[in-house]
């Protein structure tokens, strides 16, 4: 083990626990000679510390993830497996861990608070708040059932409405990694639809020759706005683009120094999670080889061209039938303009080729529950002509990343890339 690093992250988590301001140890030789003590414990005896003290978890969820990435490594599997189990709460929310270890911690956690919702529902029927908690808590169950590939809880967080990032696919083995970016009004209690959406990317990249050795991540990682006039103005943006550098800088940490030249990344945002990723983007550079905007909310106007969102090949698709995406630019930029220089992705469907067109803003519709007639989605609806009338409507109508349509399959087309060359292309499309 690599006892600087692990004395650096123990300071660092005890600072936090005492509230002093978090600063590197050669910055702070009070705190670094207060907590020398720490140098002289064993491997077992300092994970024994930490895990006696809850309050650590601040400290260390504030580490950045080259940091976190660099003390996992160190520690022994024993260790790793040690603090897994003693902390599921800290290990599954560090970027930088390995993505199986924080599956396996996660799962942890959201049987506990499952457990804990359950209880508290029964308690208190009429709470609102743990009604909306076990909602939450339960669809994000819901989308780890067994699936083709495996799904992996990645990322799971506290509150009312829980944040959680499922992986469809082994993200500490793949070399096509896709987020899966959403909008307004997705919140963990649609974990199920969204994680479907993710998982018709990884089919249609399947169908269009993507290794197998890829995974897509249903990432509602942030606070997305409730449908209204917030969609509008760009806070949450704000907010959701600090975390998505977050995820995909742990991303990175978690992979290794050589992923950058082996993996390629993408990502496709939904509606205001295209104004999130170009926030992001624009931000920092993340090494991100597509990324793709379904009826976007607008890019904010300090955004000028693709260029500047450091992503090799920028893309942009809207349908025909999606009449509420311009809402969300009353005072930001239209990234399909020619001004930005985005590439226009057909989503409007070809019957050539026997793809289905999308209808409307929604980004996904159909999955196995809502497209069985028998399932609760339509026991509200007693008439059976009414009942025909609305189960016909909803066979004819389809989302950005439903399966079977033109956009889900030009999505997979400018994300999976030519097997030549994938990292070949370097300059945005922007001309």
């Amino acid at each position: 083990m690599n006892w600087r690093r692990t004395l650096s992250l123990v300071v660092v988590v005890l600072i936090g626990l005492v509230g002093i301001t978090i600063a590197p140890i050669e910055q702070n030789p009070v705190a670094s000679s207060r907590y020398s003590f720490l140098d002289s414990l064993s491997s077992s005896e300092l994970l024994d510390y930490v895990s006696t003290h809850p309050g650590a978890t601040v400290g260390f969820l504030r580490l950045h993830p080259k940091s976190i990435a660099g003390i996992w490594d160190d520690l022994s599997r024993k260790a790793r497996t040690k603090m897994t189990k003693s902390q599921p709460s800290m290990v599954g929310q560090l970027e930088g861990v390995d993505y199986r270890s924080r599956d396996r911690a996660n799962r942890l956690r959201l049987a506990k608070k499952t457990k804990l919702a359950r209880a508290a529902v029964a308690k208190n029927p009429s709470d609102d708040v743990a009604r909306q908690t076990l909602k939450c808590l339960l669809a994000i169950r819901g989308a780890l059932r067994k699936h083709h590939p495996q799904r992996y809880l990645i990322d799971l967080t506290n509150g009312a409405k829980p944040l959680a990032a499922i992986s469809i696919g082994d993200v500490d083995q793949a070399r096509l990694v896709t987020y899966a970016v959403p909008g307004m009004g997705t919140y963990t209690d649609d974990m199920q639809l969204w994680a479907q959406g993710a998982q018709n990317i990884y089919d249609a990249q399947g169908e269009a020759g993507a290794t197998r050795k890829r995974a897509v991540i249903a990432w509602i990682g942030y606070v997305t706005p409730p449908p209204g006039i917030d969609a509008a103005l760009g806070a949450y943006a704000r907010a959701g683009a600090a975390q998505l550098i977050e995820s995909v800088n742990g991303f990175w940490a978690a992979r290794g120094k050589k992923a950058r030249d082996t993996v390629t990344l993408n990502i496709v945002a939904h509606s205001y999670g295209t104004t999130t990723s170009a926030d992001a983007l624009f931000a920092r550079a993340l090494n991100v080889y597509s990324f793709v905007m379904l009826g976007s909310a607008g890019i904010e106007e300090r955004i000028s061209s693709a260029r500047q969102l450091h992503a090799a090949h920028v893309f942009a698709g809207e349908a025909k039938g999606d009449t509420e995406a311009q809402w969300g630019r009353i005072s930001r930029s239209d990234p399909r303009s020619p001004s930005f220089g985005a590439i226009r992705l057909a989503v409007d469907g070809n019957p050539n080729k026997h793809l289905s067109p999308v209808t409307g803003h929604a980004p996904i519709l159909h999955s196995a529950w809502n497209d069985n007639p028998e399932s609760s989605a339509w026991s509200h609806l007693t008439n059976r002509q009414e009942f025909k009338a609305a189960y016909r409507q909803h066979l004819s109508t389809f989302g950005y990343l439903d399966a079977g349509t033109q956009s889900i399959m030009s999505v997979a087309g400018v994300t999976v890339p030519p097997k030549r060359d994938p990292h070949a292309a370097t300059v945005s499309p922007a001309r």
